[in-house]
């Protein structure tokens, strides 16, 4: 099958693993990036003849999927929109696009029924793991060890919502690091992959956990380099992962007990992490997941 992406690739993030995902599956593969030049995405179509349309949320793309669909009625167009918010008027200046599409997909429950108004076949579709990417590291060094290894640590933002749990650990008095916020830079790759093995405990706090059945891709890269993985829970999530390779905290007094839990036992805390990367590597990977929106549209 010719697959054509209409999605921004130069990040490097998840698009690109949609992109090896696809390949994976053994299908022919055209991407064009939809952030520097959506407007070639109807002759690239043109040429390329694909059997399925795979694009991102990006405004700039209604009107030349309007013209893909008005060429070949029969071809599948669907739409990805990996992020999530409280309220689906965030993106009302994707519902013409989202009109448009066949399949439209989103990686939390809760706003399914909302979104079924706009376009009634949306479908959960979970973020995943870019696996040939983020994985347990090769060599590790010296300086690594001394750069990465802690108690906790934490890679994202410190916006208001998560400046509690952040604080609390703050007071712990326990090597606590912290990449990507308070003037410390982000980490990408093999060096997030090297933070995520070295660091007892991986720090994850995921915004918005009232949508349901939710969890961003970085709890995916962190159990895929082999790192253990505590999260702010939210309804749902053990629908999402099993409950023997990972574990929840509640509110900051709960992530503290957790924290003082899991550093004083470390076989289980290692066996936890050994389990989440082997599930995580099995099936929670973009491939598993393009599988799972072929499936959706019976194809």
């Amino acid at each position: 099958m010719r697959v054509l992406l209409l999605s921004p690739m130069a990040d490097g993030q998840t698009w690109p693993a949609i992109k090896y995902a696809f390949e994976q599956l053994g299908h022919e593969v055209m991407a064009v990036d939809a952030k520097l030049c959506p407007e070639t995405s109807y002759l690239v179509a043109c040429g390329f003849k694909p059997d399925l349309v795979f694009c991102s949320r990006t405004k700039a793309l209604t009107s030349e999927v309007r013209k893909i669909k008005w060429r070949w009625k029969n071809i599948p167009i669907c739409m990805y929109n990996h992020d999530t918010r409280t309220r689906i008027e965030h993106w009302n200046h994707l519902f013409p696009l989202i009109e448009l599409c066949d399949y439209y997909f989103v990686p939390d429950v809760k706003t399914i029924p909302q979104w079924r108004k706009i376009n009634k076949n949306t479908f959960w579709l979970p973020q995943g793991l870019q696996n040939e990417v983020y994985h347990k590291p090769g060599k590790i060094t010296e300086e690594d060890r001394k750069k990465y290894c802690c108690d906790i640590s934490w890679a994202g933002s410190a916006r208001e919502q998560r400046r509690p749990f952040l604080n609390a650990i703050d007071q712990m008095n326990i090597d606590f690091k912290q990449w990507g916020c308070r003037g410390v830079k982000r980490v990408y790759d093999e060096e997030h992959n090297k933070m995520a093995s070295l660091s007892k405990i991986n720090l994850c706090c995921s915004g918005w956990p009232e949508n349901e059945k939710y969890v961003p891709c970085r709890n995916y890269k962190m159990m895929g380099a082999g790192g253990f993985v505590l999260e702010l829970y939210r309804k749902k999530i053990y629908e999402i992962f099993p409950r023997d390779i990972f574990d929840c905290y509640t509110d900051p007094e709960n992530l503290v007990e957790k924290i003082k839990y899991w550093l004083s036992h470390e076989k289980e805390r290692k066996e936890t992490a050994e389990r989440g990367y082997k599930w995580v590597h099995a099936h929670g990977t973009y491939t598993y997941r393009m599988k799972m929106v072929l499936e959706y549209m019976g194809l």
